[in-house]
């Protein structure tokens, strides 16, 4: 469906409306410049965003309970400070080209390649780290590529988000719609997939670990498996900390036993969070990842 902004003129749109047109300011100036002021807007979210950082200090004290408190907040800042890059990067992809962008370092490709061959699909496999806007815009200009998503509530960013995301990948498909996943991974095409949220028990999710925490994931990973025999190629995308540049990897495909569906979708938790381990500033720590599976469990962010 394509997008028509007389659909969004009524009030409750205009704040909405007003952040896409600083979005489009933001980008009239150069990309190093848009970096900076993404590092001081992520300060400000750290202090303002009161709920967000106490949500993500609250993961990573689940996630490294060896670090001290004065450690996690500095991680935690940092993360925040990637958060704000990341904005900045999202308006740089919807209004500016991304031959203009820091420099970009790929290393892999020829996995994707190779595993493009066998004409079976591709699952992209890869965490939810703040870079994801750029790798649609990146990775996009490479390869034909679908990629799963869960819609923002917002029905004005959504839209937006579908018409600007589609400049870059070939389609968008619901995190629900595993029937459209197996078509496009059977017709041998890539599906960009990031299985490392919370799911609900009713949705699919399967008890599990990620972080030594107890957790409800998706075991749609091995589910697709069985019903495609895609590649999975694990793929980690690195901010370089102070804005300079991007290093994005495709690693050798990941063998996953998709017969048992817990120990395969455990197994997919503990590569993301191998992943997550390699730089875990750049992570998406503000969501609720470890929400209990069951009663039984405490909710860590009810305490």
């Amino acid at each position: 469906m394509s997008f028509k902004a007389r659909d969004y003129l009524a009030p409750r749109h205009w704040p909405t409306w007003l952040g896409f047109a600083l979005f489009w300011l933001l980008t009239r100036l150069p990309y190093p410049a848009v970096m900076r002021i993404g590092r001081g807007l992520g300060r400000v979210m750290y202090r303002g965003f009161a709920s967000r950082r106490r949500v993500t200090m609250i993961n990573l004290q689940l996630a490294f309970p060896e670090l001290s408190d004065s450690e996690r907040e500095t991680m935690a800042r940092a993360a925040f400070a990637h958060l704000g890059m990341a904005i900045g990067e999202t308006a740089w992809t919807w209004y500016r080209s991304v031959r203009h962008i820091s420099p970009v370092e790929i290393t892999g490709k020829h996995h994707v390649d190779a595993a493009l061959a066998r004409g079976k699909g591709v699952i992209l496999l890869q965490a939810h780290f703040t870079l994801l806007e750029m790798c649609a815009a990146v990775v996009g200009s490479h390869w034909p590529i679908r990629a799963v998503y869960d819609s923002p509530k917002n029905p004005l960013f959504a839209a937006n988000l579908l018409k600007h995301r589609s400049r870059h990948l070939e389609g968008m498909i619901d995190n629900k719609g595993i029937r459209e996943m197996v078509r496009r991974l059977k017709h041998g095409e890539i599906v960009w997939y990031s299985p490392d949220q919370s799911v609900a028990a009713s949705h699919g999710g399967i008890e599990t670990r990620y972080f030594n925490q107890p957790v409800l994931t998706t075991g749609g990973t091995a589910r697709i498996l069985r019903m495609t025999d895609a590649t999975i190629i694990p793929f980690i995308p690195e901010r370089k900390p102070d804005g300079s540049g991007y290093v994005f990897a495709f690693q050798p495909p990941l063998a996953l036993d998709a017969s048992d569906l817990t120990q395969a979708t455990q197994q997919v938790n503990d590569h993301l969070e191998a992943q997550v381990r390699t730089q875990p500033e750049q992570y998406l720590w503000a969501h609720k990842r470890f929400k209990p599976p069951t009663p039984d469990h405490p909710n860590p962010y009810k305490r």
